[in-house]
């Protein structure tokens, strides 16, 4: 007759509705390339706010200058002075990118250092029950 019993894995005897998707190695991999790159993405957007407020400043005295010394229609300084605006808009927006991606970069680390303390607790805890597996919530 057959088992009802699931056939047991090759990964330490683990049954397959035991296992993981995720294994904590991949987590931290996973969660440690998340907070570089929120690292990464923050750098970027604060040289992006930097040249967008320079971009703006230039633009506004573009409009100045051409508005004083030039014979332009005015038409076309208020086009600059526009774009001006939505340039210090796009500076705004970058830097708060770089601060919610700062955020999330100090976050990913937070969430990968209190895993992994509870993962070692864990660790030691089945040590020192001699088990090879933790027991799952459901079956408590």
């Amino acid at each position: 007759m057959g088992s009802t019993k699931p056939p047991a894995s090759k990964t330490g005897g683990l049954a397959a509705q035991h296992r993981t998707n995720v294994t904590f190695d991949e987590y931290l991999v996973d969660i440690a390339n998340i907070a570089l790159n929120a690292g990464s993405d923050k750098d970027e957007a604060k040289a992006l706010a930097t040249i967008t407020g320079k971009i703006a400043d230039l633009l506004r005295e573009m409009a100045t200058d051409l508005g004083n010394d030039h014979n332009i229609e005015t038409t076309v300084i208020d086009l600059i002075s526009d774009l001006a605006d939505a340039a210090t808009r796009m500076q705004h927006q970058a830097e708060r990118c770089a601060r919610d991606c700062e955020i999330a970069a100090d976050a990913a680390g937070l969430a990968a250092v209190s895993v992994a303390r509870t993962y070692r607790e864990d660790l030691d805890a089945m040590d020192a029950g001699g088990v090879t597996h933790a027991s799952a919530a459901a079956h408590h």
